[in-house]
């Protein structure tokens, strides 16, 4: 038995002492690598692939991945590691005729907690203060395969990257729903706000999601953009009635499908104290009805609605038929209103 300089046993003989057996561990798939303390870094679940840098006598391994799951005789296993944690790694290589030697990478993975906003399975692997909410199965909708990080926007937890969102998740974020009873909460009956993932600026959404237009959950201030599931409701300017022709307001990012057009319309009231979202206008329908509508664009054409059309914006007081009154809002422009 001979001791090996990186730590592992040679008992092919003294005949092997001038040619030593060596083996390393290589990773790849790392969203971030410290070549510096030897780190495998990214969120959880971290998928990542192994394979043994070493002698070419080794023909045969065994693999152990830190986190209890079970070894992997795979010469180049790919494995998840599903909850946030340091994990060590370690493989043991053997040759026909050469023996054996084994190598560990302590802490080599390390997988972090989510952040509000990100995908996830279960509560335990987002950070401290989030709940994984909209779990598949909870009732949330198809869409909603994966889950979100989030919590109620009154607990102080959202964090850098998140935003505040009037929007019903479909899950209890109540902050009042902590440690045991988290897990027993019943999947119904939102508090909102909550928090989502911030895509305003241009910011990418992970993959499945999209960047929607949100009241802000101040309830009187901006609107904000968030990451929802694709799929899971319409965007502000979306059609809205459900298959028998009702208003479905869970059908909307904004909560509200307002009675306008022949299909309903994603919308939000409006007044002095309740603005629009950027590149809308807020418009007089009627003496008692302002709602916010969207500017016609390549994004929202305004074609999928045959009662709705593009039509221009005047000033509300001044009294020009013909127009769109609008109350805030660019003159210049035209919106998607009913014909």
């Amino acid at each position: 038995m001979v001791p090996l300089a990186d730590g592992g046993i040679n008992d092919a003989g003294l005949g092997d002492v001038l040619a030593p057996l060596t083996l390393d561990i290589s990773v790849t798939g790392c969203p971030m690598f410290d070549v510096v303390d030897v780190v495998c870094s990214g969120a959880a679940p971290l998928t990542v692939s192994f394979s043994p840098v070493g002698s070419p006598a080794l023909t045969s391994f065994r693999w152990t991945f830190g986190d209890g799951t079970p070894s992997s005789l795979e010469r180049a296993p790919s494995h998840t590691y599903a909850l946030p944690g340091e994990y060590d790694v370690g493989v043991i290589g053997k040759g026909d005729t050469v023996g054996s030697v084994s190598q560990i990478r302590h802490d080599l993975i390390s997988v972090q907690a989510l952040a509000a906003g990100a995908a996830c399975d279960v509560d335990i692997q987002c950070s401290d203060g989030l709940r994984c909410l909209c779990k598949s199965g909870s009732g949330c909708g198809p869409a909603f395969s994966r889950g979100i990080c989030s919590t109620a926007c009154a607990t102080g937890f959202c964090g850098a990257g998140a935003v505040c969102a009037a929007f019903a998740l479909g899950a209890s974020a109540s902050a009042s729903v902590t440690g045991s009873d988290a897990g027993n909460a019943s999947d119904a009956g939102a508090t909102s706000p909550v928090c989502l993932a911030d895509c305003s600026g241009g910011a990418a959404c992970a993959p499945g999601f999209v960047c929607q237009q949100i009241p802000g959950g101040g309830g009187a201030g901006p609107w904000v953009h968030g990451c929802l599931p694709l799929g899971a409701v319409g965007d502000f300017g979306a059609s809205c009635r459900d298959a028998n022709g009702s208003l479905d307001n869970s059908a909307c990012s904004t909560a509200f499908c307002a009675d306008v057009g022949a299909l309903g319309l994603c919308s939000a009231p409006c007044d002095g104290t309740h603005p629009c979202p950027a590149a809308a206008a807020c418009a007089r329908l009627s003496a008692t009805t302002q709602l916010c509508l969207p500017a016609c664009s390549a994004a929202i054409p305004c074609t999928g609605d045959p009662s709705l059309g593009c039509t221009l914006a005047t000033d509300a007081d001044a009294g020009i038929d013909g127009g769109l009154a609008i109350t805030t809002g660019d003159p210049s422009l035209t919106y998607c209103a009913p014909r």
